[in-house]
């Protein structure tokens, strides 16, 4: 009988009646008592690949095992999982940006204002093509890997779309920087609560805004005797008998039309327009800020035309060096003979409270004007609340 005959009855013999299994052989090893043992015939079929070899027999079967099909699958199932999950992580950092179309009027002006205009969906775009060519190119060396012959072969096209993915990355590595750069940006910008009513300081640059937000609120401002020291829009809280007030301090408008502001005016546009603010309108009448009583009194009046439907409380600054020195208004070539121009430069609006924050004159008939305004602040925000809840239901 040939040695494949043997094997071949032996591959036919049940292993409970015939078969017995020795504990000094290795495991798959089979053997029938009395029968010369030789070790490279008889390996069970898990085996015969490995000996195939040495045997060279027309019995062994020339497909690979499961366990050479694992070992070979090793790197490619390594490369997706690699590939997925830098794909999944991109996805899910993109989807944590709020798209601009469900953001409330304010804040896609605040986005715009401050990153400029398209930017942020053109960066957030650009990851997301980048991200589909990470899965593009991951997929494609996936399927090599998996057409491959070798082992070795497989680990080659998988090295060489890693390669590739990371040429990827540092030809778009801008873009990323640009993303991380929107979010720490995002992450900057004051929260405004619509819910919450805000005092909002509007008038010239330097007039003295960031001062009384300082002395008014939990806001610290930068606080600098040059113009647009406010760079954006500042948040602070005031607390008046248990109830929390928001403070926001705006950069300064200049006397000019709307379409030759810069950016940072118009974020106190946007603020004024889009949230329910009250207004404390702050001047300057000593001549030092920069704009002339002549140039504020146009600001103010246009402003006050434009968003007269807010509530409004009117201050003039910096009473200590109007009342003690001599007011020197700069490029002041008005008509003199304009009435109300001339009492604006000697009192300001009617009604305007006279302040200082350096002697703390007037301060305290302020901050009672202020509880007052945002009182009425709030009770015009609930009145809009119920009535659209009425609309609704």
């Amino acid at each position: 009988m040939s040695r494949a005959s043997c094997l071949f009855q032996l591959c036919q013999i049940p292993s409970t009646n015939l078969l017995l299994r020795s504990s000094k052989l290795p495991r798959g090893l089979y053997v029938i008592p009395g029968w010369k043992i030789y070790p490279t015939l008889y390996f069970c079929k898990s085996l015969q690949t490995t000996t195939y070899e040495v045997v060279n027999g027309s019995y062994v079967p020339t497909t690979q095992t499961k366990q050479e099909k694992e070992t070979k699958a090793l790197p490619i199932l390594q490369s997706e999982r690699e590939i997925e999950e830098l794909a999944i992580s991109l996805r899910m950092y993109l989807e944590s940006f709020p798209k601009k179309k469900y953001l409330h009027p304010y804040e896609r002006s605040l986005i715009e204002l401050t990153l400029g205009d398209g930017n942020y969906e053109e960066v957030l775009g650009k990851v997301d093509a980048l991200r589909k060519k990470v899965v593009s190119v991951g997929k494609e060396h996936a399927s090599f890997c998996a057409k491959s012959l070798t082992k070795r072969e497989a680990e080659e096209r998988l090295s060489e779309g890693m390669k590739k993915i990371e040429e990827i990355f540092s030809q778009d590595a801008k873009v990323v920087d640009d993303l991380l750069h929107i979010a720490k940006t995002l992450r900057a910008m004051p929260v405004v609560d619509l819910e919450t009513p805000t005092l909002c300081l509007v008038g010239a640059p330097n007039v003295g805004k960031s001062s009384l937000v300082r002395t008014l609120s939990t806001g610290k401002p930068e606080v600098c005797n040059y113009p647009f020291t406010t760079r954006g829009i500042l948040m602070g809280h005031i607390v008046l008998n248990y109830q929390t007030f928001q403070v926001t301090d705006t950069p300064g408008l200049l006397k000019r039309c709307d379409e030759d502001r810069n950016n940072l005016e118009k974020l106190t546009l946007a603020v004024l327009s889009h949230l329910p603010t009250a207004i404390l309108y702050v001047h300057d009448l000593t001549g030092e800020c920069g704009s002339s009583p002549s140039e504020q009194f146009v600001i103010y009046k246009e402003i006050k035309e434009r968003f007269g439907d807010h509530l409004w409380l009117d201050v003039v600054s910096k009473c200590d060096l109007f009342q003690n020195s001599p007011v020197v208004f700069i490029t002041d070539n008005d008509d003199p003979g304009h009435v109300e121009l001339a009492r604006y430069r000697k009192l300001g609006p009617d009604g305007a409270i006279h302040v200082s924050v350096k002697t703390e004159e007037g301060l305290s008939e302020l901050k009672v004007k202020v509880h007052e305004l945002l009182t009425l602040q709030m009770d015009k925000i609930s009145e809009k609340s119920n009535q659209e809840n009425l609309v609704i239901s």
